[in-house]
């Protein structure tokens, strides 16, 4: 579904050149849910770019499909650490905005909307503005719109890394649950180890300078997943190791 292959880049920093990232290595399926774990500044960020068409690699390529990505297209939805929602419209109409862009009439795109907002459960605050809700309803509403556009790969970048503890356990179920109905394919980027283990079919560690894939790590835990998932004895297996990864990703 996704191919990463021998993916450099480089940034240029007045006279110097600075090599973040690579040569990266990846090949996703359709249909499974890859967590990439890393340490600040190991190219986590600019990978999911680049696997979104936003920035273009110095050299390899990124291929869906067998198509090489070279530039944002609706195949690949990206929700952000911050929730990007336009102020002015209601929570109803920013999910019907990209269903309006595919040339929809605006009232069924609206009615398609309100099914969108029932996935996320937010049916009840489709006339809200943005402003009105809390953190996690935003990004509820994010993800909502970004389903809207009816990508095959979603691509999402700390989605939940503002969020508070109890709010972000509870958008972790929501996601697995959307997931496993949608059938499509999730990278999702964290810091958290915790989080990485709970959402991953995989979980791809990041680490050094410039940054490389350290470990593809599988995480055999049986689905569907639940708060009770946290207390299976194989995770903490998983998270004694990775944190282990992470550690030595950070002196590298």
């Amino acid at each position: 579904m996704l191919s990463v292959n021998s993916v450099i880049k480089k940034f240029k920093r007045g006279a110097h050149v600075v090599h973040a990232l690579g040569p990266v290595n990846l090949q996703i399926r359709q249909g499974e849910f890859v967590t990439i774990l890393g340490p600040s500044g190991c190219g986590k960020t600019t990978l999911l770019h680049m696997l979104g068409g936003f920035e273009t690699p110095t050299s390899g390529n990124v291929e869906i499909s067998g198509q090489a990505v070279t530039a944002p297209s609706r195949k690949l939805g990206m929700v952000f650490q911050e929730a990007t929602l336009f102020p002015w419209k209601t929570v109803l109409q920013n999910i019907a905005w990209p269903i309006e862009q595919r040339g929809i009439r605006r009232g069924d795109a609206l009615e398609m909307a309100t099914e969108y907002l029932d996935k996320v459960g937010l049916h009840r605050f489709g006339k809200a503005y943005p402003s009105e809700l809390s953190g996690g309803m935003r990004q509820r509403a994010a993800l909502a719109r970004t389903l809207a556009m009816q990508p095959e790969v979603l691509l999402m970048d700390e989605p939940f890394g503002a969020l508070d503890a109890q709010t972000r356990e509870e958008m972790q179920e929501e996601l697995t649950r959307v997931w496993q109905t949608s059938g499509l394919t999730v990278v999702f980027i964290t810091h958290d180890i915790p989080e990485a283990i709970f959402l991953g079919d995989r979980v791809v560690v990041l680490g050094g300078k410039p940054g490389t894939v350290m470990e593809d790590c599988v995480v055999e835990l049986p689905r569907p997943r639940t708060n009770a998932t946290k207390s299976h004895p194989k995770v903490l297996e998983y998270r004694s190791h990775l944190w282990d990864l992470i550690r030595r990703a950070s002196t590298a």
